[in-house]
């Protein structure tokens, strides 16, 4: 496992250099997360809301998780799947979120397109579906229970994707309105090699919001860690200042699924030239990622 921080030399060069270091610090100091045996008793609703899709409107479905046990207007999370679509992952994901008191609302992109998912799903463009996010954080604002100034996301592989796309300017200015950006996001094993390379995949001028991203060294989807090292220092400073990334040694794509190992053909992967991937659930490397991306959101959606 290895840990990118951000240089502490350089964290007053902004205020949301400063705004990120207060979120890592604090999430040394937090609680650990611990398996959904301790979940708190939860308000489960399935919800479901309308987005246009080629032409026409289609309804896209949701699990709402709020936890009980919480006073007051709390935050939430948006929670985006992969290309295979909704597993157990995110089952384990939001329970560690609900035990830290935040609301999940987790997005099933598939169903309402009456799509089956894997690579034949994936929609031309790589922004094609950041409606759904739309229609999901209208969905949580217009809640009682919801803070609408704490709301966050974040999303695996494909919705690692879309999760590190809403966190630019032009996107979410285009998708939720000016000026108005998700509070933190984390992005679970994105393809870094992706941005500013593929048409689509612009990463540049981000919105004023704490973002991480995790992924294990050796996937071998298109370069993991190392790609996303090379992604951050890339970056302009103003945009890296918003960025911390860490890295799970010997963690493949899709580490902390719950499948058994498995290797599958992806004709995006490798560079846009297509390739075999391969996934080895890695516990240890799941449970610390839940923990991590707990703790984040816990840190930077905590009331001010």
């Amino acid at each position: 496992m290895r840990l990118l921080r951000l240089n502490a030399a350089t964290v007053s060069l902004c205020r949301s250099r400063k705004a990120l270091a207060i979120v890592l610090l604090a999430i040394a100091s937090l609680p650990v997360a611990h398996a959904w045996e301790d979940t708190p008793r939860l308000r489960i609703n399935y919800l479901t809301y309308p987005v246009d899709w080629n032409g026409k409107t289609v309804m896209i479905g949701s699990r709402l998780q709020v936890p009980l046990n919480a006073n007051g207007k709390i935050p939430a999370v948006i929670m985006l799947h992969g290309t295979a679509g909704l597993s157990y992952t995110g089952v384990y994901y939001a329970a560690a979120l609900n035990r830290a008191g935040i609301a999940t609302l987790e997005v099933d992109q598939w169903g309402g397109r009456d799509l089956p998912g894997g690579a034949s799903s994936r929609p031309k463009g790589l922004g094609d579906m950041l409606p759904d996010v739309a229609g999901a954080y209208r969905l949580l604002v217009q809640r009682s229970d919801i803070d609408a100034q704490r709301i966050g996301l974040m999303g695996s592989s494909m919705g690692g994707i879309e999760t590190l796309l809403m966190m630019t300017r032009s996107h979410s200015d285009a998708t939720l309105g000016k000026d108005v950006h998700v509070k933190a996001a984390v992005a679970l094993y994105p393809i870094c090699w992706l941005y500013n390379r593929v048409p689509g995949a612009d990463f540049v001028d981000l919105v004023d919001a704490p973002v991480r991203i995790l992924v294990g060294s050796e996937d071998d989807y298109d370069g993991g860690g190392s790609a996303c090292e090379a992604l951050l220092r890339d970056l302009a400073p103003s945009d890296v200042a918003h960025m911390s990334l860490r890295i799970f040694s010997g963690a493949t794509h899709i580490f902390d699924s719950f499948a058994g190992t498995f290797e599958y053909n992806d004709p995006t992967a490798n560079r846009r030239q297509g390739g075999i991937i391969h996934v080895r659930p890695d516990a240890q490397a799941r449970e610390q990622a839940r923990d991590d991306l707990t703790q984040f959101f816990a840190a930077a959606l905590r009331q001010q």
